[in-house]
């Protein structure tokens, strides 16, 4: 079946400027908000509240996140002779770019990339991708809501669970539904005949009709060859291990950020630092610049306020903790580029190649 990822397109040099452009602005925008709100020489001295000693445990626990994140991409491909060190270093390398390029090109360079040395389907590669920001978000929502249960933080809270929710129940409901409708081929293909056959009604010009035609043969391609990626869903087994690697997951990344806060003296549990974190995720939806700098601060004092934490000693804990993760993946970034004889002109020049007629360009 035809790879839909080689028609997968990613906006143009120009348009990456542009949301570049707007996710700074309104990254400026909730520093500006945050900088009317707190007292700027508090939050320096905050910074001197910290013991260093909780950097020694950081590391590895955060370390240890994305060794899990291999295991459950590899659950994910559903190929069980996948190189372990290519799937880690594959993720280290998407991450370490989502830090410095906008809308999370990363992603989409880790699917490329990946396909491309492993020889893989990049619609496959590109689709599990997809599955793993699904079970991030549902992961996260449900810890939201057991923390909401017992902590009950406010009205504040309530609606962004409702939002992520809605939001990642409706995805994962329409991927499953999806799953299913591989059951169904045969009534996707009449459906398929019955619309090139109304689209090619006998008045249509033939240009018209010819470009109709090949537009949706081209759509429905695009979705049966993203069904067919849909393996691991077919399998109540592989689905449970996913839930089950996610949960894990997050709970490595809760106890990262529960280390850090209470290296700041305070005496958080993990369902505090559940709370927080979930909270600061969902609030890096909010497109924005690299890294989510800004909404990430803003949604960190937000949820230590319910705690009581003031927002200077907030601020300064989202800092060091954005600050930590982004250095962390960075070094294991840059260790996987070099190791996999790459450079920024090589990555570059792949994000930019085959840019076409109507501003965009494609991964091939």
């Amino acid at each position: 079946m035809p790879d839909f990822f080689n028609d997968f397109k990613i906006v143009s040099m120009k348009n990456i400027l542009n949301k570049r452009i707007i996710g700074l602005l309104i990254s400026l925008i909730f520093i500006v908000i945050i900088a009317n709100q707190i007292d700027i020489d508090k939050t320096i001295k905050s910074f001197g509240f910290m013991n260093p000693i909780f950097i020694v445990p950081i590391i590895p626990i955060y370390l240890i996140s994305f060794i899990l994140r291999a295991f459950r991409w590899r659950i994910l491909l559903n190929k069980e002779d996948l190189q372990f060190s290519s799937l880690l270093s594959s993720i280290f390398i998407g991450f370490s770019l989502n830090c410095v390029l906008p809308a999370r090109t990363g992603e989409i360079y880790r699917a490329y990339f990946f396909s491309k040395k492993e020889k893989l389907s990049k619609t496959k590669v590109f689709t599990s991708v997809i599955l793993e920001r699904v079970f991030d978000g549902l992961t996260l929502f449900l810890m939201l809501i057991f923390a909401i249960y017992f902590i009950c933080p406010g009205d504040l809270f309530f609606k962004i669970a409702f939002s992520a929710g809605i939001m990642f129940l409706s995805g994962f409901i329409f991927l499953m539904i999806l799953v299913k409708t591989k059951e169904s081929g045969n009534k996707r293909e009449q459906l398929r005949k019955l619309l090139a056959k109304i689209s090619s009604f006998k008045n249509l010009p033939l240009k018209i009709k010819d470009f109709n035609e090949n537009f949706l043969n081209k759509i429905f391609t695009i979705i049966n060859s993203f069904i067919e990626a849909l393996d691991s869903l077919n399998s109540w087994k592989l689905l449970g291990k996913s839930v089950l690697y996610s949960c894990f997951i997050w709970l490595m990344e809760g106890a990262f950020m529960l280390l850090v806060i209470n290296s700041f003296g305070l005496h958080f549990s993990l369902l505090n630092a559940l709370l927080v974190l979930s909270v600061t995720a969902f609030s890096t939806l909010i497109p924005a610049g690299p890294a989510g700098i800004g909404p990430y601060q803003w949604g960190y004092i937000i949820a230590l306020k319910v705690f009581g934490i003031e927002p200077e000693l907030g601020l300064a804990i989202s800092i060091i903790n954005q600050l930590l993760s982004i250095l962390l993946i960075l070094v294991a970034g840059f260790f996987s580029i070099w190791k996999n004889s790459l450079n920024w002109g090589e990555i570059k020049e792949n994000l930019q190649e085959k840019q076409s007629s109507h501003g965009y360009y494609t991964n091939q």
